[in-house]
Formats: C-alpha cells, structure tokens, sequence
C-alpha cells in the first residue's frame, strides 16, 4: 500500500473504486508564479447537456495534488483508499477542472514517476483540446525545444516545493474543461500536481480584427498565426488635460503601427515604449502584425501586451493650461514632480513639454527669449528639441535657439494679444552629477526681455531721493553691486505690472585696470567692454587720479543702460 502524507479524498466511479489523495500548496514556489483564480463550476451530473467522462477526480484549482495510481486486478478486496485504481488498458486519466470562460490562461506544474511517455494536456467537454503557448523540451535538460500541444512534466518523484517544469494553455471557448493525464501506467506511477487559471486573461482571442481599450488598461492577445488577419486594430482615446504612457510586449510580433486620426505616427519593428499627449480629445489606433507564417519550433500562436497609463497632466503641459511668466527680466522656474525611474509616471527622458504665456504684445512690440532645462540632457544632437512662439490661435510665428534664445517681432499680419512659448524636447537623459533630491526632477526656465520697456534707467540714492551718475572712492574699497539702487520708470504702453530689477554689468575694457577683482579679468582679452560675472569689484592702486566707468544695463530691456563715472583716490591714512 502506498500511503499518502496528505489528506485524503476518496470516492467511487463507475464501477471501480477510485481515489486520489490532494495536497497542500504551502510549500510550493510555483504559487508566487502566478495569480490563481478560482473558476466557478458545477458538478458533471448537473446538467443534462454535459458529456459523459468517467472523472477519476476533481482538482481544486491552486492546490498541489499528489496522485498515486495502481493497475485494477479485479479483486476490490485489496483496494486502497489512498490510490486511483484504473484498468490495466487505460491510456488516460481524466481530472475535473472547472467551468472556464474564453480568454482564460491555465497553468499546469507536474512531476510524474514510473509514467512512460506522459503527456498532460487540458480538454474541453467537447472533446477538443486546448492549446499550449510554449515548446515542450526534446530531452531532460530542455534543450532542443520542439512545439507540442501537451506538457511534457519533470521526471521523478520529488517532493520539495520547487516545480520544475510548467507549460500554459489558453481557453479559446466557454466550455467545461479538465486535465487529460495520458501515457503507460503501471503499479508504481504517480505524479504531482498543480493547477491555476487566470479567468479571462487574453482579451482579444481571434475573433475580430478591431478591439477597444480603456484610458488605463491592459489588453492581452492570442493570435493563431495561420487564421487570423493581417492587422489587429486597438483602439484608445483620451482627452485634452490628460497623457497616455503606452507600452507593448509581444512574441512572433513582426510590426506595431501607431496613427492618430489616420495620421501616421510611426512604424515599430519592436515594443513600444512612449508618451502620448493630446492637444484635443483625440483618438490613437495601434496595429498589431504577427508573423505570416506558424513554426514547428515556436508553435502557432502569437502574443502581444498592450498597456495605457492615463496620467492627468501638469500645468505648463498643454496649451489650454499653461505657465506663465510673471514679469520680464527675471528667469521663472518651473519645477515638475519627481519621476520615480521604478514606476515611470512622468516619463521625462523620453519627452518634456511646456506651455509659457509669456507676455500680451501690440504691434511693433519687440521681445526676446530664452529657455533653459537642469537635471537631464540638453544635448541637441541626442535629445532633439523644439523651441516655438505661438499666438492666442496657437499658430506657429517663429522660433528660438535652443543655445542663445531669439527674439520676435509681433508684425502686421500678426495678431495682437497672448503669446507663448511652446518647448518639445524627446529623449533627454536624467543627469547623474546632481543633488540626490535634483536627480529625476525636472526643471524649466523661461525669461523675458522686452527691449524698449523702460523709459529711464538712472543710479539712485534712496537716503537723498536724487539720482547720480559720478561719484569717489578710495583705492582698495569694494563696491557690491547688491547695495546699488536704481530709478526705473517704464513707458506708459507698457501691460506689465511689475518689471524685473536684474541687472547685467559692464566695464570698459579701458577701466579693468583700475576696476577689478578676483576673475582678474585681462585688458588684453577684452573687446570693448567687460560682462562681470561675480557680484563685486575692487578699485586697484593703479586708478588712482583716474576716472572709471561702470555701467549698468537692465535685464528687463537690455535696450536700457545708465552710466557711473567713478573717481578713485588714495586711501586716507
């Protein structure tokens, strides 16, 4: 007798004695493999329209069954509960599964022993058998794959958790189903089972050539290779505010085709992997190609994974939505969530766009711009970007460098009123010489110049209410641009209500030698006129009894420049 070390099930059948002994899953690795979902079903003598099969049992979905089987001699005296009793003539063993619907994934784990040329397939109450989705291995060590429409189980008997070999079948048909375990069985055969199903698991199974999916989705397909069309349409659509993250896995795929209202977005030889961005409620359609013809290596089938992630986009990201600059002469900052690289919501490295409302102009009005990222690439030769101005219509009138900015000029035949900066970068990589709390931020800059802005540019002390242009200093004193105040007045046309304060400064290349500081900028290197880029000067010992200039030009209307003459003299002792 063989003793079973887990609970047993026993019951009679026709008229031999039966039985089975199942077991627990507990210790079972291939549980994590997958989700089990149980399906519903009825017994086989509930309805009158089911066949006629001599179950020997029925598995409980998820569980691991072991199975031990010996030869009925016709003396039922010697029975053993804990064993299935078949007929020595017996080439199969039927095992009840459940009730399953069309599109279901069924996966099998088995070990058998003493079993000669096993094979273990799943069949309908129909008498068809399903199909499995992978090649079954030629020889023990599972090289030499060759498609079969079976599972061929591990070897022996072990015992452990761990199943070696499984194999999948898909449910092409509502139907009643159950595991057909054939092969030459003798008094010492047995084998270990497990049995899960993902109900409803491939949505588009053959049927139809166009299917439907959602904003956020997963849409799995089966395609048999030799019957089915040429193309498979999916269908999804989104609304104005919104992004959709697209992705696609496939086997035996040979083409992705993606359109937009007809439109051609572009051909792939291989997955899919990008953004999807609406400027209207628009509608895409992917087209999925398989392989012409089946293989005997492969098998017939073919499969393909399409997701969508709707993702309610950021201001700044649409036109209907945008950024906006709140005064020209200072550089706005624009600062989007951090993308987590595990779950890639925001998807910066594959495209960046924003939307700035950068100002309300009248004809003749002209304005500069620039635009500038930090934490991901902006190399134009592997991150390729768009920089364009775009009136209230959203009609393209010009646009910028990418490196120097550019300037427009609202002209005749251009409306008057809001216009925009619409930036498009693709393929920009996250920078690795960042601040931990930088890395996968991404970060926008936009600044507005408006040369003709201001009316006056003047030097200014506060504590006498006068504006100057001349005064002294001693030799070694520093002058920190910070404590300088100016008089700004703008043009009375202008729709700013606030105007940037930045100042840009400048000395002649003459005056460097009697200006300075620790750039020691070189007369020699200069053409005209000197940027200082640092926040100071020093009066040098060398202008002593002469007179320097600075000047300062308004970052607002670099158009705008006021003059100081500075006096330098020997420091008292």
């Amino acid at each position: 007798m063989k003793i079973s070390h887990i609970f047993p099930l026993g019951f009679v059948i026709s008229s031999l004695a039966l039985f089975a002994a199942c077991g627990d899953d507990s210790s079972s690795s291939a549980s994590d493999e997958s989700s089990s979902s149980v399906a519903s079903f009825r017994s086989s003598s509930s309805l009158s329209t089911r066949a006629d099969i001599d179950y020997k049992d029925t598995l409980k979905l998820g569980d691991t069954v072991r199975v031990y089987i010996e030869l009925f001699d016709g003396d039922s005296s010697k029975m053993d509960e804990s064993e299935i009793y078949i007929d020595s003539a017996a080439s199969s063993i039927p095992l009840y599964l459940g009730e399953f619907s069309k599109g279901s994934r069924v996966k099998v784990y088995a070990y058998t022993s003493d079993i000669d040329e096993d094979r273990i397939r799943i069949k309908n109450e129909f008498g068809d058998y399903m199909p499995a989705l992978t090649a079954v291995p030629k020889n023990e060590s599972g090289k030499d794959s060759i498609y079969g429409n079976y599972l061929a189980a591990s070897l022996g008997s072990d015992t452990s958790g761990t199943f070696k070999d499984s194999n999948q079948f898909v449910i092409f048909s509502d139907n009643h189903y159950y595991l057909e375990i054939g092969g030459a069985f003798n008094n010492e055969s047995s084998l270990r089972l497990k049995v899960t199903v993902d109900t409803a698991y491939y949505k588009y199974t053959g049927d139809e050539e166009s299917i439907s999916m959602k904003m956020s989705d997963t849409l799995r397909g089966i395609i048999d290779i030799d019957n089915s069309p040429e193309e498979i349409s999916i269908e999804f659509s989104a609304t104005e505010g919104y992004s959709i993250n697209l992705k696609t896995t496939g086997k035996n795929i040979v083409q992705y085709k993606l359109t937009s209202n007809d439109s051609l977005l572009g051909k792939f030889a291989s997955n899919i992997d990008t953004m999807l961005v609406t400027k209207d409620s628009i509608r895409w359609n992917l087209k999925v190609s398989a392989e012409s013809f089946s293989n005997f290596l492969t098998g017939p089938y073919a499969f393909f994974e399409a997701t969508t992630k709707a993702r309610e986009l950021e201001q700044g990201e649409y036109f209907s939505k945008p950024d906006s600059i709140p005064y020209p002469g200072e550089a706005y900052l624009r600062t989007r969530p951090k993308d987590d690289p595990n779950k890639a919501i925001y998807k910066y490295n594959l495209r960046q766009e924003q939307f700035v409302w950068i100002g309300d102009y009248k004809k003749g009005d002209s304005v500069l711009v620039k635009h500038w990222i930090a934490n991901y690439s902006d190399d134009g030769f592997t991150s390729p970007v768009t920089y364009e101005i775009l009136d209230k219509n959203q009609k393209v009138q010009g646009t910028i460098s990418s490196t120097y900015g550019g300037a427009f000029v609202v002209k005749g035949d251009m409306p008057e009123g809001p216009y925009y900066l619409h930036y498009l970068r693709l393929n920009s990589d996250p920078l690795d010489q960042v601040y931990d709390s930088l890395r996968y931020v991404l970060q926008l800059y936009t600044m507005v110049q408006q040369p003709g802005l201001l009316k006056t540019l003047e030097f200014y002390n506060s504590e006498t209410d006068n504006t100057y242009n001349k005064t002294t200093l001693s030799a070694g004193d520093t002058i920190r641009f910070s404590s300088i105040e100016f008089m700004m007045e703008p043009v009375k046309e202008t729709g700013w209500k606030i105007i940037g304060s930045d100042i840009t400064w400048f000395v002649p290349c003459e005056s460097l030698a009697f200006m300075n500081n620790s750039s020691n900028y070189k007369v020699e290197s200069c053409d005209s006129e000197q940027e200082i880029s640092s926040d100071y000067l020093v009066t040098q010992d060398a202008g002593i009894g002469e007179t320097a200039t600075l000047i300062a030009q308004s970052v607002a209307d670099p158009a705008k420049r006021d003059t100081l003459k500075i006096s330098i003299i020997a420091k008292a002792n």
